[in-house]
């Protein structure tokens, strides 16, 4: 039996080290309710929420309190990704149970509402998904009605408890043990960082004062290039790196004249094995810059994995790809980035 375990935990390490995944390329499903008794629609393009990043869990949640549910899609080869529900119009109340003999957040209750003769039933769970939480609050969405009739809770505990009505298009506190309905207060909202096009882009910033240096131990000067930049930060002893630069080498061959240049910046580790030799040995029809451990750190928080791509292009980073890119997500980022030149 031990043999055994062994065995297979040395095949997990080989597989993990390989860069392998057991899924992969599936694409996001997102789906609409169109109303009662009518078919739901595919939205998943549409909405931004189909794409084949990987996602391994995620939370849906009114994160800027409009009464909708935005979603926020943790992602395994890619940043995680806010997507804000926009142009909802109907009405919505949302409860959140605050327990006194139950457990304080009100994991485990099952909340009930009525209104205009229709019933909804949201429990309230603790986890959801790899690294994902939904928050401790039930969300209805009522369409025309503008009051719910009634509201019942059925606490961990066991203990039922019903409430009068309440207009809709509000944020509800319940208390276990109190008959009482409490709004709750505004919170101040905080302030994403959006991307729109104009104006500096912080991480294209941080990448031109990160130190890279060229071939030569000369910094190089990545704002002076007038066409689109794949640049790929990896490291002598990773593995997933060295399987990528067959697909790094293949998108320098095959899209150079469409005006793609490919750089690998080699993030430096005393430990790690010698970079010329390791060159020697790839044989990359790309340049190979370098950048210090610390520089890299400070870009992307200390300890960040590689390998890590990013395509820049008009002093804007345009995509980022965590782990082994996929180029056919590369081309597409590409093709949109050349159409506006």
């Amino acid at each position: 039996m031990v043999a055994h375990q062994r065995e297979f935990e040395e095949g997990q390490r080989k597989f993990n080290m390989a860069g392998k995944s057991l899924n992969g390329y599936e694409i996001n499903k997102l789906w609409r309710n169109e109303g009662i008794g009518r078919r739901w629609s595919d939205v998943s393009l549409a909405t931004g929420a189909g794409d084949v990043h990987d996602a391994r869990g995620f939370a849906a949640c009114d994160f800027d309190r409009d009464g909708d549910l935005d979603l926020f899609i943790r992602n395994y080869f890619a940043d995680s990704v806010y997507l804000r529900n926009e142009g909802v119009t109907g009405h919505w109340i949302t409860i959140r149970p605050r327990g006194t003999v139950s457990n304080r957040d009100g994991i485990g209750a099952k909340i009930e509402v009525e209104a205009g003769g229709v019933k909804q039933v949201r429990m309230i769970t603790a986890g959801s998904g790899y690294l994902s939480q939904q928050p401790n609050q039930a969300y209805f969405g009522l369409g025309e009605r503008t009051r719910v009739d009634m509201i019942r809770v059925t606490w961990p505990n066991g203990r039922v408890q019903q409430f009068g009505g309440a207009e809709a298009d509000r944020h509800l506190v319940l208390t276990e043990g109190s008959d009482g309905i409490v709004e709750a207060p505004a919170v101040p909202q905080p302030k994403l960082p959006v991307v729109d096009g104009t104006g500096e882009d912080p991480l294209y910033e941080a990448i031109l004062a990160a130190g890279i240096l060229g071939p030569e131990g000369t910094p190089v000067d990545l704002a002076g290039a007038d066409r689109p930049v794949l640049v790929c930060f990896w490291a002598t002893w990773c593995n997933v790196c060295r399987s990528e630069f067959v697909d790094l080498d293949r998108l320098s061959r095959d899209h150079i004249d469409a005006g793609l240049d490919v750089v690998g910046v080699a993030v430096m580790d005393p430990q790690g094995p010698d970079l010329t030799k390791t060159c020697e040995e790839l044989q990359p029809h790309f340049p190979i810059w370098t950048v210090s451990r610390a520089s890299y750190d400070g870009l992307y928080g200390a300890g960040a994995a590689v390998p890590r791509t990013v395509l820049i292009h008009r002093g804007r980073v345009v995509a980022q790809f965590r782990g082994k890119i996929r180029p056919y997500l590369v081309k597409s980022y590409l093709l949109e980035a050349l159409r506006g030149r």
